[in-house]
């Protein structure tokens, strides 16, 4: 026989149920076997149904917040790309890095930031620039700066002038730095030139 309350299959003649110990016999048998009769029953297919019930998910947000990050990737990578590609190999930049180690007195970014030309073949080190530098000074041309502002380039080949307006003990002046396109593609500042250029100035 069968338990009227989990269906469990039962010997007959038992007065409960040897699995849920529900009252098999009398009275109390009757009542439980109506209630179960009367209680929804859960099938395979109802659990089916809930478990297809679709959850809400943040897909639509981590989609939107990728895309977002892959256009900030790009930004930056082209923006690095300019730098490094164009900016990094444009006359102006060449002027800055010499010009910035002129104002720091960084004798060897100006050694590295120049090209060494003429009379100036001997040197080889920010050791000889200063010396250099230590004799123009003695022969009245003090070329350090204080500050300085790029006001316009032009290029023609492989030789740019840019103009600047350098601050020197207080003055202002106008001040043309040359530079050089080398074989590598690179521009220097050529210092000679620059300083013969200048040479009211300084």
């Amino acid at each position: 026989m069968k338990c009227p309350k989990c269906g469990a299959e039962v010997k007959e003649g038992l007065a409960a149920c040897s699995v849920c110990f529900a009252p098999l016999t009398g009275e109390e048998a009757e009542r439980v076997a109506k209630l179960a009769k009367e209680a929804p029953q859960i099938t395979p297919r109802t659990r089916r149904t809930a478990q297809s019930v679709p959850r809400s998910s943040g897909g639509k947000g981590g989609g939107a917040l990728a895309v977002i990050l892959v256009i900030i990737l790009l930004a930056a990578a082209g923006v690095a790309g300019w730098y490094y590609f164009i900016y990094m190999r444009s006359p102006q930049y060449a002027a800055r890095q010499f010009l910035d180690a002129l104002k720091a007195k960084d004798y060897e970014k100006i050694y590295q930031s120049c090209v060494w030309t003429g009379f100036l073949g001997f040197v080889k080190s920010g050791q000889d620039v200063q010396r250099v530098f230590d004799m123009a000074k003695q022969l009245g041309m003090d070329v350090t700066i204080d500050a300085y502002s790029i006001k316009e380039v032009t290029t023609q080949e492989n030789r740019a002038t840019v103009k600047t307006s350098v601050t020197r003990g207080g003055k202002n002046d106008d001040w043309n730095v040359i530079v050089v396109k080398g074989e590598d593609g690179k521009w220097k500042c050529d210092l000679l030139s620059s300083v013969m250029s200048a040479w009211v100035v300084l």
